[in-house]
Order: C-alpha cells, then structure tokens, then sequence
C-alpha cells in the first residue's frame, strides 16, 4: 500500500506539528482515503516501527510524537517530543523551522540543547551517532541507538561498551542535511505549514 501508506503518513505527521494526536477517521479524511484503508494503512507503518496508534489515534508518526520521551523539541512554539536524538536535528532541518530540542549524551547523560534556525543548526557542540539502518522495526531498532554524544570522546566510549555497533559518526550539521532528504517527501511543499521559515 505505498500509495496509502505515504499519503496517511504526510497528512498525520503535519497534523501532529499542531501538538494533538490524529483521529485515524480524521487522518483518513484529509488524506481523501476511505477509513478502512486509512486503518490498514496505520497498521502497516506501525508494524514496522514508523507509527505509534492508540485507541484509533495516532500518536507519533516518522519520529515526531506527542508521547514524553527523552527527547524533546519545541517546534515553533509547539511541545513535541521525538523518538531519538536525530529526529529533533533532522525533522527541523526539512521543516525549516525553528526548534530547541533537549536530549541526553548516549554516554554520560547531560543534557544537549539542540538550536535550530530557519532550518539550520546554531553552533551545536556534539556529534551524532546514525547506527546501520538495516532493521525491521525503526523505533524498536534504530531509534535506541540513534543519538548525540558530548563529544567524540563519549561516542568512543559508548561505541565500546555497546561491543563496536555498526553505524555512523556525524556533525550536527551532516544531520540536518540527512534529515532533509529523509523527510522531504512529508513537507508542505505549497507555503501552508505554520512551521515553515519565517519572513
């Protein structure tokens, strides 16, 4: 159902940039999808870690979430929260928005604020950490190991005591131009998002 499933993605994620769980029969309607496939197509994007449902509601979707995490972002004056650290650089970076995010070092657990202008990332003192995608279940998989380190210091040092995992180093900024590309396709491309860059 890549056609379904893509078109109930993007209308749940920009809906979620409001601050409130999707009604499924809402996401279903704004996305021109017939309820039934709306909810097989919500099963679907759950089932391989992409969506989180709740009593017909849909509450995260693609890592952005109105669930408490670790992981908080202010997205233009709205409290959201992710599902790891790379979702708060990537998701404002293809928003072009402006966020401050909160995470903690995967290693010594300090806090990390995360400034985000118009898109761009504001003097961030940490490096992030991109583990092999090859999963079945994003939040399950991926997501624990998606995160900021301190330094590169503390990425060693967690990379050892995590038995070497298979993954990535990267810049604040090599983040946000990686979460350009893998949330592209979910942006308003038409100037309606709230959370486009401000004149």
């Amino acid at each position: 159902m890549p056609e379904a499933t893509l078109a109930l993605r993007r209308t749940a994620f920009r809906q979620l940039l409001l601050g409130r769980p999707v009604p499924i029969d809402e996401a279903a309607a704004a996305a021109g999808l017939p309820s039934e496939t709306a909810r097989q197509a919500a099963d679907l994007v759950a089932s391989v870690g992409m969506a989180e449902i709740d009593e017909g509601m849909i509450i995260g979707i693609d890592g952005l979430t109105t669930r408490q995490t670790r992981h908080r972002i202010l997205l233009n004056d709205v409290a959201l929260w992710t599902w790891c650290a790379y979702d708060i650089v990537g998701i404002a970076a293809a928003l072009e928005a402006d966020a401050i995010g909160s995470t903690p070092c995967g290693m010594c657990g300090r806090e990390i604020e995360v400034v985000i202008r118009g898109g761009d990332p504001q003097g961030i003192a940490a490096i992030g950490w991109i583990p092999d995608e090859t999963c079945s279940n994003v939040m399950a998989e991926f997501c624990p190991s998606a995160l900021l380190f301190c330094s590169r210091a503390h990425l060693d040092e967690w990379k050892t005591d995590q038995g070497a995992p298979s993954g990535e180093a990267l810049t604040i900024e090599s983040l946000a131009e990686r979460g350009r590309s893998d949330w592209r396709r979910l942006v308003p491309t038409d100037g309606s998002s709230s959370v486009k860059r401000r004149p």
